[in-house]
């Protein structure tokens, strides 16, 4: 049965359950799917920036903010912390700047935040398709919890749960 898709912009989270997609456009921000495989429902979030900025206003746009808001959204639809594990996408590194203007080194730092959110919570990460110069598209499958990844013309699919 084919699930409906939903699209996650830049510094959005959702969540849904099977047999929904989510699905969103990375570059270099850094898409995180989180999953309970037995309630089969899960959440991706479109991290833009590692670190909040805001001063708390816009959640949603952090890996340490973002990632945490998430879990907690899963655990009130019902997830259980002991079945959550994590996959992560994007963190390309998209534009050509010098060694030291740290916007060219935006994608490497979402996905390192994003590493160490993800310890600090506990979360295992079973996969990642991150780094490398091209954005990608991600299909998150919520009836199984198998990420698919578009990038370069070609497509690879993770399926650890």
């Amino acid at each position: 049965m084919e699930g409906s898709l939903i699209n996650v912009g830049v510094a959005q989270v959702k969540i849904a359950s099977g047999p929904a997609v989510l699905r969103t456009i990375l570059g270099s921000c850094v898409g995180i799917c989180i999953y309970d495989r037995i309630k089969k429902i899960g959440g991706l979030a479109h991290i833009l920036l590692p670190v909040d900025t805001s001063n708390g206003t816009a959640i949603e746009k952090f890996a340490e903010t973002a990632i945490p808001h998430m879990v907690q959204m899963l655990l009130k639809e019902g997830a259980k912390k002991e079945f959550l594990s994590a996959k992560i996408a994007g963190g390309a590194s998209m534009f050509k700047f010098e060694a030291s203007v740290s916007l060219g080194q935006i994608g490497e730092r979402n996905i390192e935040e994003t590493k160490k959110v993800l310890e600090k919570l506990q979360i295992p990460l079973l996969d990642e398709d991150t780094g490398g110069s091209a954005g990608r598209v991600i299909d998150f499958f919520l009836d199984d919890g198998h990420l698919k990844v578009k990038a370069n013309g070609q497509e690879k699919m993770y399926y650890k749960v």
